[in-house]
């Protein structure tokens, strides 16, 4: 049973990579997995469902840096994670796929959202260290955060410039951290 939901839930992703969303039909995945349609039911009730867990088992995890490294290489460290994955040739297909079927699947926003929320705690604690630290101030919106840090890379790599988004996270954060520098006193 695990094994025919796993080669059902990889024929589903390269059928989802090659041809988006419209292309996961039922008849396409049980033909491409070689999987029979009345399994592929027994695991999930309709499309839809089947489209969430594509994405479910697709969403990238990353370790979360060490914070006694310091503020500024925790971020550097965070954003060196994120464009790791977003630089992935995988992650980079599936991507467009996530961005559409959160617009109109309620449960993948609910998933996306979930991710969202969590790896925010991850940028929180960062957030919280650079504070602490005296190179932040205190306040900052840990979602205003990941759309100024992340946005760019997100953006590069949904216009194919996959190889640039590790560059442009060295140069994201260099830029948000310099944005909080004191001014220096007019001599």
């Amino acid at each position: 049973m695990a094994r025919s939901r796993t080669k059902l839930l990889a024929a589903a992703t390269e059928l989802l990579v090659e041809a988006g969303p419209r292309g996961v039909t039922v008849d396409a995945v049980a033909e491409r997995s070689g999987v029979a349609k009345s399994t592929l039911y027994r695991h999930w009730e309709t499309r839809q469902d089947l489209l969430v867990d594509v994405m479910r088992s697709n969403i990238p995890e990353f370790t979360s840096p060490d914070l006694s490294m310091g503020f500024e290489a925790a971020l550097h460290g965070l954003l060196d994670g994120v464009a790791a994955t977003l630089s992935a040739p995988a992650w980079a297909r599936i991507m467009p796929a996530l961005i559409s079927l959160q617009q109109h699947v309620p449960d993948m926003a609910q998933l996306v959202d979930a991710d969202r929320r969590a790896k925010a705690v991850v940028l929180s604690e960062i957030i919280e260290l650079g504070v602490a630290e005296g190179r932040l101030p205190p306040g900052l919106d840990p979602h205003r955060v990941v759309q100024i840090l992340i946005g760019p890379l997100v953006f590069a790599t949904i216009s194919g410039h996959v190889a640039d988004v590790g560059e442009l996270a060295e140069h994201v954060v260099d830029r948000f951290i310099a944005s909080y520098r004191p001014p220096s006193p007019a001599g």
